[in-house]
């Protein structure tokens, strides 16, 4: 079977931890994930399995909601509560000072990811580089913040917030710029993703729950994960022609541009493909034909 399952990571255990636990309980020789979470999140954490990965890049990419519990006027080396304290501050902002710094880090922005991630430099995940002692330089990567709406105001060391982004965003790194902002520090006391482009809470299933019949009940197909992507049909020669790797002419209607879904005609799903501006539709990601 290729698909996806929606996992409901639980805390304490990193992404590809889950991975491992999924592979070796259902006897799978083929399962990523998409979308790295941090040990310390929760939520939602697409599995994919056997041709699923293929797309796996593509669900990666879509813009991710998160629900942080922040506390104020701690730092710590790693960005969360799990780390080592580095700095204590006192808090002296109120709520109107909260919103005004919160509304001033939505939209277009760069960002560096921090030293404890897995993005990976010459080779080796960014965590294992510090764990040695090691602080690489890293680029900025441009985000963007598309909402940042806080939920509640626990104390004024603890704040709820409800965050929308884009993919690339590390919460942490934006949680301390919060901090900054207020005159204080500030790192991630919880963290749970609640939503990656159109897949939210719904059908989520926990890890110890996972067993060939739940696997069986709650398989996600795989054009179902890719919704966001236009959908393509294809005649017969077409669909041929895209199998075999060659480029078919797009003479539809709508004006599409970018990547697509396609389809035979039929209905079933073969993969992704990309129309680009001479209106040629060339295969990008194909289910194997095997």
């Amino acid at each position: 079977m290729d698909g996806f399952l929606l996992l409901d990571k639980p805390k304490g255990l990193s992404s590809g931890q889950c991975v491992s636990h999924i592979k070796k309980t259902l006897n799978l020789k083929k399962v990523g994930h998409c979308g790295t979470l941090d040990p310390l999140a929760t939520g939602i954490l697409p599995i994919c399995i056997g041709e699923a990965t293929k797309f796996s890049s593509y669900v990666s990419n879509e813009s991710k909601e998160y629900k942080v519990n922040i506390l104020f006027g701690v730092r710590t080396n790693t960005g969360d509560i799990t780390g080592e304290t580095l700095i204590t501050k006192e808090i002296n902002f109120n709520k109107k000072e909260l919103m005004q710094a919160i509304d001033s880090l939505e939209g277009d922005q760069e960002q560096i990811p921090p030293m404890y991630s897995a993005l990976k430099v010459k080779g080796k995940p960014l965590y294992s580089w510090v764990r040695r002692g090691i602080f690489l330089k890293r680029e900025a990567r441009k985000i963007n913040i598309q909402r940042i709406k806080i939920k509640s105001i626990k104390s004024r060391e603890r704040v709820d917030l409800e965050i929308l982004c884009s993919k690339g965003t590390y919460i942490r790194t934006l949680v301390e710029a919060i901090g900054r902002k207020l005159g204080t520090e500030a790192t991630v006391f919880g963290l749970r993703r609640t939503r990656i482009g159109l897949l939210n809470e719904n059908n989520l299933i926990k890890l110890d729950c996972i067993n060939n019949e739940a696997f069986a009940s709650n398989f996600i197909e795989c054009d179902t994960v890719l919704k966001t992507l236009p959908r393509l049909s294809l005649g017969r020669s077409e669909t041929k022609k895209i199998i075999n790797g060659q480029q078919v002419d797009y003479n539809a209607r709508e004006e599409k541009e970018g990547i697509v879904r396609l389809y035979e005609n039929e209905g079933s799903f073969i993969g992704i493909g990309i129309i680009d501006s001479s209106m040629k539709v060339s295969p990008k990601r194909l289910l194997s034909t095997k």
